[in-house]
């Protein structure tokens, strides 16, 4: 099971990008093995991918995804970065923290013989509005760069991922130098509509690579209640641990 990310909620900033935030972008859309989102059992399937060379030997990958939360309905998608979740929320068994029936997941990675994710520039993008295509001017952001420099070992840091939920508390909040809360009053996870995310990474002000998606929060069917979370109970399956 997967808890907040304390590290994150500790460590977080403040970018506004030149580019609008809207339409889903990547490289490609689906698996990434290598990802948990720092969970377990956090589906890695379908996920928004870009990857990018920099300074001729660094790879830089980054990656997005929705998923349910704990054993809440599965989340589908259109196999071209957005993801379709169900309106709602509980306190599902295993935690005791509120949250939306489904999480956003980032994987943000460098492969290099020289460089660490502090050698670059890496922005979080993250949304309350349920408008459609917000742009970037009210979205959250999380200074990626900052969390992994007050983090243990920014200078041995490659990889950071995690899978958040917009109901949890600091993401509401601004926290100096880290953290800038979305300008949309709070998120609310009835409320029907859609919800954009990115990750941008530069370098010297200069782009390297971006990822972005969407979510789109839709009623949930009685018969999907049903069926993902009381019937399967009864006879015992197994169940997928999420944040």
């Amino acid at each position: 099971m997967f808890k907040p990310n304390l590290f994150l909620a500790a460590a977080i900033f403040s970018v506004v990008p030149s580019a609008v935030i809207a339409s889903p972008l990547y490289d490609s859309f689906g698996p990434l093995d290598q990802a948990t989102f720092g969970g377990t059992g956090i589906p890695n399937d379908e996920v928004a991918i870009s990857s990018q060379f920099s300074n001729g030997d660094s790879l830089i990958t980054i990656a997005m995804s929705a998923t349910q939360r704990y054993d809440n309905p599965a989340l589908t998608n259109d196999g071209a970065g957005t993801y379709f979740a169900g309106a709602g929320s509980n306190t599902p068994t295993g935690t005791t923290t509120e949250g939306a029936l489904w999480n956003f997941n980032y994987y943000i990675k460098i492969d290099s013989p020289t460089e660490t994710l502090a050698d670059y520039d890496i922005t979080l993008f993250y949304d309350f509005d349920p408008a459609f295509d917000n742009g970037p001017a009210g979205l959250g952001t999380i200074n990626m760069t900052n969390a992994i420099l007050g983090g243990p070992a920014p200078a041995t840091t490659t990889l950071v991922e995690d899978s958040q939920n917009l109901m949890f508390g600091f993401l509401a909040s601004d926290i100096a130098g880290l953290l800038v809360a979305p300008t949309y009053a709070a998120f609310d996870p009835n409320a029907l509509g859609e919800y954009n995310f990115g990750i941008s990474v530069g370098q010297s002000g200069w782009g390297v690579e971006n990822v972005r998606m969407d979510v789109q929060v839709v009623p949930v069917p009685a018969a999907v209640w049903l069926f993902g979370s009381g019937l399967l109970g009864l006879v015992g399956v197994a169940r997928r641990k999420k944040a």
